[in-house]
């Protein structure tokens, strides 16, 4: 696996060619894309990756597919040209993350939702041999006053990934959700290399009620201790993971700052759990 970096999770969003200075020195191989990074001239792009020696280890999904058919039709109209783009910079991953409740749709109904929207991306992605990973959102509050849970653990993403019959559906893992939703070690036999498109890791902070509690803030990889980061990590490596694994730790002070210290600082909290 390698390092990869994700500005705007770290608080610096910034475009692609700002994005990139510093990261190579502050010891990230990879950068993850934005689709306004997929906008600009293609070979510009590709001349700033290379001269600052990064690869593009994936990109976000730029389709509305939560919402009414007009927006994710016209959204969709756009995913095949910038996954061909995404394609031509060697950013072969796109990811994004399930709901893990619904107000509206009962369980068997949002899963038909979801299996019909994400494997219409899926088709897309699909032509341009990127593989697309879905995240379940494992934190308990997440769903805790919702009308209906939908998937909020490991097996309950695989079975959205088989619904939508499409061989190039797969996981985003966050080590967050990951122990939120009491995944073990077990849980990795269910899994294999070429199933994972993109690995988020962080912490969670001393003394909160992980219950109870929202999504952020959260900590910097092997900050406290309190995630089961070296399970997760002994995990990826029996399956062979080779793909990026990014820091997401939600942290408001990364963004007050320097760009080059917030990433030199997640850069070497990640090490700490390689």
């Amino acid at each position: 696996m390698y390092k990869t970096l994700i500005p705007g999770a770290i608080g610096h969003g910034k475009p692609i060619g700002e994005a990139v200075i510093g990261a190579a020195d502050a010891g990230f191989e990879g950068i993850w894309l934005s689709a306004a990074d997929l906008e600009g001239p293609v070979g510009e792009t590709a001349k700033l990756l290379e001269d600052a020696g990064l690869r593009a280890a994936g990109f976000d999904l730029p389709v509305r597919f939560r919402g009414g058919e007009t927006e994710f039709l016209e959204d969709m109209k756009g995913l095949r040209r910038l996954a061909e783009r995404a394609a031509r910079l060697g950013a072969s991953r796109c990811a994004t993350w399930i709901s893990p409740a619904s107000d509206s749709a009962d369980y068997s109904r949002n899963l038909s939702f979801h299996a019909e929207r994400l494997g219409a991306i899926c088709g897309a992605l699909g032509e341009y041999g990127v593989l697309f990973g879905l995240e379940f959102v494992g934190t308990p509050s997440a769903r805790a006053n919702a009308r209906y849970e939908f998937i909020y653990n490991l097996d309950g993403a695989l079975e959205l990934c088989d619904a939508t019959g499409a061989p190039n559906c797969g996981l985003l893992l966050d080590l967050w959700h990951w122990d939120m939703a009491g995944q073990g070690s077990g849980d990795f036999s269910k899994l294999s290399n070429g199933r994972v498109a993109l690995v988020h890791v962080n912490d969670a902070p001393i003394g909160a009620d992980l219950e109870t509690r929202g999504d952020s803030p959260r900590e910097l990889p092997g900050e406290t201790g309190i995630l089961r980061a070296a399970e997760f990590m002994e995990g990826l490596r029996s399956i062979g993971y080779d793909g990026p694994i990014a820091a997401e730790p939600f942290r408001k002070d990364l963004a007050e700052m320097s760009y080059e210290g917030a990433m030199r600082l997640v850069s070497r909290s990640i090490d700490r759990i390689l």
